[in-house]
């Protein structure tokens, strides 16, 4: 299978989780890891690309403007190819005060945005948008996340294969 897979980071936690998913990925499949700004320019039609997984981190309930934009520039093209998305986020239950978790869990996350920005344009969903949590705003990443990531990204492929 080949695979794409765009992220942004901005303090190194979403693209730890990328590179994660790029080695659980790679050890069965053909995998290229992009940087969004590297990104530019992706040609989604080629019938070689079979997967495409997008991360980023949460940024006010949001994917980053990068990865926003790139969602946007993709065209019809791109109808296609399955697409699995990712992000980074704080956990819930470390928001305080509590009334802001509130704010938080309605606001929604990354992933979120990016499957609906996808969606939106027709491309069909593969598994479930994945969050993988933080500590803090800077991270690092909590314990487990990158075993969390390559299971993840594993039922990816189990997907796929049995489609």
């Amino acid at each position: 299978m080949s695979i794409v897979i765009v992220y942004d980071s901005m303090f190194g936690n979403t693209r730890s989780v990328a590179e994660a998913i790029a080695t659980e990925l790679g050890a069965h499949n053909s995998v290229r890891l992009l940087q969004v700004g590297e990104a530019k320019g992706l040609d989604l039609a080629d019938p070689e690309v079979e997967l495409l997984i997008v991360g980023s981190p949460t940024r006010g309930f949001r994917p980053t403007p990068q990865i926003s934009e790139f969602c946007e520039g993709l065209d019809e093209r791109a109808r296609n190819v399955p697409v699995a998305m990712f992000d980074t986020r704080i956990a819930l239950d470390t928001i305080h005060p509590v009334p802001l978790r509130w704010v938080v869990e309605a606001g929604g996350y990354a992933a979120d945005r990016i499957a609906q920005m996808l969606a939106h344009k027709g491309m069909a969903m593969q598994g479930t948008p994945a969050g993988f949590v933080v500590a803090g705003t800077e991270g690092p990443l909590m314990d487990g996340e990158i075993d969390r990531a390559r299971h993840w990204a594993h039922g990816l492929t189990l997907r796929a294969a049995a489609a």
